[in-house]
């Protein structure tokens, strides 16, 4: 079987977020695209990522809803670069896909940006994307005849 490579599995053209939008901002997009992560974009380059969790902890709260006092949101209009994760872990899609396994068990992180041959963000590599490909490789092999 052919290795598996980055770009066969991720999604690409991702929904980002710009560097000086606010958590507010974040949420919406999250909500709006059923998504759990978004790369912060500035100057067209990956700059954090954002995710879900990010913005929970940022909450104090187990789970992100909207707030239901005035004091409750304010962290809402904070830019995001005040919850995002600096440095974001990213991949190139040429490499293997086996190196964004790898790379996310040892961070601990359920999701990566993915970036061209120039740098720039092509596509997301998330969880979701593994288990679906995953769960093609065992359909296929309970397909075929013992």
């Amino acid at each position: 079987m052919a290795q598996a490579m980055v770009h066969e599995l991720m999604t690409p053209n991702p929904i980002t977020i710009a560097h000086g939008q606010t958590v507010g901002k974040a949420l919406e997009l999250m909500a709006r695209y059923d998504i759990r992560r978004l790369p912060v974009i500035r100057d067209g380059k990956v700059t954090g990522i954002v995710s879900d969790r990010d913005v929970r902890q940022m909450a104090g709260r187990p789970s992100v809803k909207l707030a239901k006092t005035a004091s409750d949101d304010a962290y809402l209009q904070l830019p995001v670069e005040e919850v995002m994760t600096l440095n974001a872990i990213t991949i190139r899609e040429t490499q293997p896909a086996r190196d964004a396994i790898a790379l996310m068990i040892k961070h601990k992180i359920s999701g990566l940006p993915v970036l061209g041959r120039d740098g720039v963000l092509v596509g997301i590599l998330s969880e979701q994307d593994i288990l679906k490909y995953c769960l093609n490789i065992l359909e296929q092999e309970a397909d075929r005849p013992s």
